[in-house]
């Protein structure tokens, strides 16, 4: 165990005294095109959600910028180049609503991707904007704007998440309501304390066969009230549906923690398992990351809130929390003030076969006066089971207040990008700083990697939100899962990335379809995104460059 160790402290030390002259990432915003400022107010230090999505199916992932009561942006990839497509594609529809995030979903199974904003609509002066909207793709060219109004009530809606919950085929959406009001908690001299919220109720959209929508929270039991700031649906107990994770704001003031629902299928509800499971935290709940990182068949969940975060280690649906047991609970920063996470997101850096995180931070308007002006975003990579906080050697490690942040291959060299939002603030700490949109271009790509892009067809909703891929390589596994928006208001790629470090075949590829279907496939060669359906069809798509 001591030698281990040993050789543990002495690769550490190699690798980062050479990355200390060769930075993981660079930002090249400017270089590809990129230049958007999230201007920050009182109303503006949460959100700032940021979503990726393929709008003409050209193979390039675009994304979308949500920005506030200011201009949000869709930013089209032009072969690793980005231009403004608001304009074109009909967006300038959405000026004047208050957009915190923006999820992604082919609601309505025609094979183009639409997406849902979740905006706040109360007490802020938007006018008629005051319900959320779906952006419905209208073959490619353009979105056409589909208000919610009378599907739900006016909201202040801060996230969202897409899956499919009555497993009929068609996406349903999760949507989280925040604050009706504020109040304040007082000391016996009057100064503020703590916070007293009222909170709207969560809604839960069950999808009409991609016509319309029915709002059935009360009858599924998920109309939460307890100011919820992030949610996903995700398999946690590994029996083939989708259940549901839901963040909750303002920690110990909060009128509840975080909620863990089980879905019931093939009934009609969810069951709240949040105590038996282990899931009760009162939190400044902020953003959902999902992966397998410990590589033994079913998803973990690292939470990232104000101060302490938390990684969950799913043991067949109990969920465990390891976070300062592996040292990645992040308290602190600079020894001794609280720090702030937003998007917690796994992903494979350098393509070695394991799940590293990059976690956003940023400062946020608070009533807990030990958090950090300045709190750098942090970069951790797992070796061996063990993460090391490569962080100062990154490149992703600046200082501005992130939010809402995305993962995703966008100039096809092979390996993954991270995009991260950025609220401008006029304090002065951040006097002279570049505070703009980053996005941080992966420098490794050096081992092999193969994509598998799961899509439905036959009673399975056509983006495969239901949908697992077990990867089994050199006598390791991983399970991934297609997501419907996590991370803090955001949306990252649909494509399920694996590492193959310096294989040049996949040993085994299992894909679990919602309809209890299982395929298999193996040696599929690296390099190569594969598109996949329930009858077994795969087709090798060329990785355009």
């Amino acid at each position: 165990m001591k030698l281990n160790f040993f050789f543990l402290l002495v690769s550490v030390f190699i690798i980062n005294a050479y990355y200390s002259q060769n930075k993981l990432f660079k930002e090249v915003s400017d270089s590809i095109g990129i230049d958007y400022i999230y201007p920050g107010n009182d109303f503006q230090m949460a959100g700032g959600g940021l979503m990726v999505i393929d709008v003409n199916n050209d193979g390039w992932e675009d994304f979308f910028q949500s920005g506030g009561v200011f201009d949000s942006k869709l930013w089209i990839n032009d072969h690793g180049k980005f231009f403004d497509g608001t304009k074109l594609y009909g967006l300038e529809s959405l000026k004047g609503y208050f957009i915190q995030g923006a999820f992604c979903a082919d609601y309505n199974n025609d094979g183009y991707q639409d997406f849902v904003i979740a905006n706040y609509g109360i007490g802020i002066g938007q006018g008629d904007k005051n319900y959320p909207v779906i952006l419905k793709n209208i073959k490619g060219k353009k979105f056409k704007l589909i208000s919610l109004e009378g599907v739900v009530e006016k909201g202040n809606y801060s996230s969202a998440c897409w899956g499919d919950v009555n497993m009929d085929g068609y996406s349903d959406l999760y949507l989280c309501n925040y604050v009706s009001a504020m109040g304040g908690i007082m000391d016996s001299v009057g100064t503020e304390i703590g916070y007293d919220p009222i909170c709207f109720e969560n809604k839960l959209l069950i999808n009409q066969k991609g016509k319309t929508f029915i709002e059935s929270s009360k009858d599924y039991s998920v109309n939460d009230i307890g100011c919820g700031l992030a949610a996903g649906f995700s398999d946690v107990d590994n029996d083939g549906d989708q259940d549901l994770l839901l963040l909750n704001d303002f920690g110990e003031w909060t009128l509840k923690g975080n909620v863990y629902y089980r879905n019931n299928f093939p009934e009609s509800s969810f069951s709240d398992v949040t105590l038996e499971k282990g899931f009760s935290k009162k939190m400044y709940g902020m953003g959902i990351g999902k992966g397998d990182y410990d590589q033994d068949g079913d998803l973990d969940y690292y939470i990232t809130n104000i101060g302490r975060n938390y990684l969950y280690k799913n043991d067949k649906g109990y969920l465990i929390d390891v976070a300062q047991k592996k040292d990645i609970d992040l308290t602190y920063v600079y020894e001794k003030f609280l720090g702030t996470s937003w998007s917690g997101l796994f992903f494979d850096y350098e393509f070695d076969g394991d799940l590293d995180l990059y976690i956003s931070k940023g400062n946020v308007a608070t009533l807990v006066p030990e958090t950090s002006i300045k709190d750098p975003n942090v970069l951790l990579i797992n070796e061996n089971g063990s993460f090391i906080d490569y962080s100062k050697v990154s490149g992703v490690d600046d200082i501005l207040s992130h939010r809402g942040s995305v993962i995703f291959d966008y100039d096809h060299d092979g390996d993954l990008d991270v995009f991260s939002s950025v609220v401008k603030l006029t304090w002065s700490a951040y006097e002279g700083e570049d505070q703009k949109l980053k996005v941080y271009q992966n420098l490794s790509n050096t081992n092999n990697f193969i994509g598998i892009k799961m899509i439905g067809s036959k009673g399975i909703n056509r983006d495969c939100f239901s949908c697992r891929a077990l990867f089994d390589h050199n006598n390791k596994i991983m399970l991934k899962e297609v997501d419907g928006g996590s991370g803090q208001a955001s949306q990252s790629s649909r494509i399920l990335y694996f590492g193959l470090g310096a294989s040049k075949k996949l040993n085994k590829l299992t894909t679990i379809w919602p309809n209890g279907i299982k395929n298999v496939y193996k040696d599929l060669e690296g390099g190569f995104i594969y598109e996949v359906r329930p009858n077994g069809k795969i087709k090798k798509r060329q990785y355009e460059r």
